[in-house]
C-alpha cells in the first residue's frame, strides 16, 4: 500500500481517540517507521510494547480507550470499534487469512479461534507500506524486520523451535476466562475488576449492535460487529458457568506445571543465564496478568516458576510495559506487590 494512503487510513483510526494526550511519539524519531494501535491494560498489546522496547524501536503510540461505559446519552463505545480503525483491522485481516471469529473459548489466537476485527493491538509499518494484526505476528514481523540490540527468536532451528513452542503455549493460553470470568471457588480478583466485568459484555454488545445501525449500508464493516458480537455473547454465557471457568483454571496451572519442567531439564533458558527470547517476552507478560489476579498461588509449589516470575519482573521492558502499565490502567491489585520490583531492574 503507498504511503499517502496508509497515512491517511492510519489518520482516520487515530482520529477516535478521544483524548489527543494518548496519542505520543516513543523514542526519538519525529516521523517514526511503525504506529501502534494499542491499550495500556491490553495483554497483546503488552507484549508488543515490549518488543518495541526491547529493540529500542521508535513508534507513534495511540494508547486507546478498550471498554465501553455507559454516559449521559447511553453507551460510550470503545474507541477499536469505530469503523475507521476497524477498515484498517480489516486490511491486516488479508494478510492473516483466517475466517472472523465465531465463538468464545477464553483464547484470543488467532491461530485457533480465527480473526478478531475489533481488537488491538496493530500494527503500521510505513517503510514496508503493510498493516500487521495478531500480537503473536507482529512481535515475529519486528523481530524479523530488526536484529538490535537482541534477538528474540534464534537463527539456529533447534533453539527457535524450543522458543516458538513456548510462545504458542502462551498465545493460546485462555486469558479471557481468567480477566472476564467467575470462578466459583477462587475468585482472587479487585473488587472493583469484578464489579466492571459483571456489566461489561452488555455494553459491548450495546455498542457494537449500535454501530452495526450506524454502518448498515457497509456489508464489510457490519459482518466484522457481527463476528465481534458472537464472540461477546459467547464470552457473557459462559462468565458464571462453574465447569468452564474450572476448566480453564485447571488448565492454566497445567501449563505452569509444564513450564516448571522445561525451566528445570534445559540449561539454555533465561533462568539459567541463556538469552532473552520470545517466550520470554509473552511468560513475562502473562505471568504478570496472573499475579495481578491473584494467581500467584498456581506457581507457589513450582520453584523454578516463581525464580522465573522474579526474574522478568527486573526486566526494564517488562517492569515498564507489563508491571507499570498494569499499574497505571487496572484498578489496584494487593498482589502486585509480588512482582513490582522494578526497582532492581537489571540491564537490557
Amino acid at each position: 500500500m503507498n504511503h499517502t494512503t496508509l497515512t491517511s487510513l492510519a489518520a482516520g483510526a487515530r482520529a477516535a481517540i478521544a483524548d489527543p494526550a494518548r496519542i505520543t511519539i516513543v523514542g526519538g524519531d519525529a516521523a517514526p517507521r511503525f504506529e501502534l494501535f494499542h491499550a495500556a491494560s491490553s495483554l497483546c498489546s503488552q507484549k508488543v510494547r515490549t518488543v518495541l522496547a526491547e529493540k529500542r524501536l521508535s513508534y507513534r503510540s495511540n494508547d486507546m480507550m478498550i471498554l465501553g461505559s455507559m454516559g449521559p446519552e447511553g453507551v460510550i463505545p470503545a474507541e477499536h470499534y469505530h469503523p475507521p480503525y476497524v477498515r484498517l483491522r480489516l486490511i491486516a485481516g488479508q494478510e492473516v487469512n483466517r475466517a472472523f471469529v465465531s465463538g468464545y473459548s477464553g483464547r484470543t489466537s488467532v491461530e485457533t479461534e480465527g480473526f478478531d476485527p475489533c481488537v488491538v493491538p496493530l500494527l503500521v509499518d510505513y517503510e514496508a507500506g503493510r498493516v500487521i494484526a495478531d500480537s503473536k505476528r507482529i512481535c515475529c514481523y519486528l523481530d524479523a524486520v530488526s536484529h538490535d540490540p537482541v534477538k528474540l527468536v534464534p537463527e539456529d532451528a533447534v533453539a527457535r523451535a524450543a522458543v516458538m513452542q513456548q510462545v504458542d503455549i502462551v498465545d493460546r493460553i485462555p486469558n479471557g476466562t481468567l480477566l472476564y470470568g467467575f470462578h466459583p471457588d477462587a475468585d482472587a480478583r479487585p473488587d472493583a475488576l469484578k464489579a466492571g466485568m459483571e456489566r461489561v459484555y452488555d455494553y459491548k454488545i450495546m455498542a457494537l449492535e449500535a454501530m452495526i445501525a450506524a454502518n448498515a449500508d457497509d456489508a464489510a464493516l457490519v459482518a466484522a460487529y457481527r463476528a465481534k458480537i458472537a464472540k461477546e455473547r459467547g464470552g457473557k454465557s459462559v462468565r458464571h458457568d462453574a465447569a468452564f471457568q474450572r476448566a480453564a483454571r485447571l488448565h492454566v496451572a497445567s501449563l505452569l506445571e509444564d513450564l516448571e519442567r522445561a525451566l528445570s531439564l534445559s540449561s539454555e533458558t533465561y533462568l539459567k543465564g541463556g538469552p532473552f527470547t520470545l517466550g520470554d517476552v509473552l511468560w513475562g507478560v502473562n505471568l504478570v496478568r496472573m499475579a495481578y489476579l491473584g494467581l500467584g498461588l498456581l506457581w507457589g509449589d513450582l520453584p523454578n516458576v516463581s525464580r522465573y516470575v522474579d526474574l522478568l519482573a527486573r526486566r526494564p521492558s517488562l517492569c515498564k510495559e507489563a508491571i507499570q502499565a498494569t499499574l497505571g490502567a487496572m484498578p489496584p491489585s494487593l498482589y502486585m506487590e509480588a512482582v513490582a520490583s522494578c526497582g532492581e531492574a537489571v540491564a537490557v
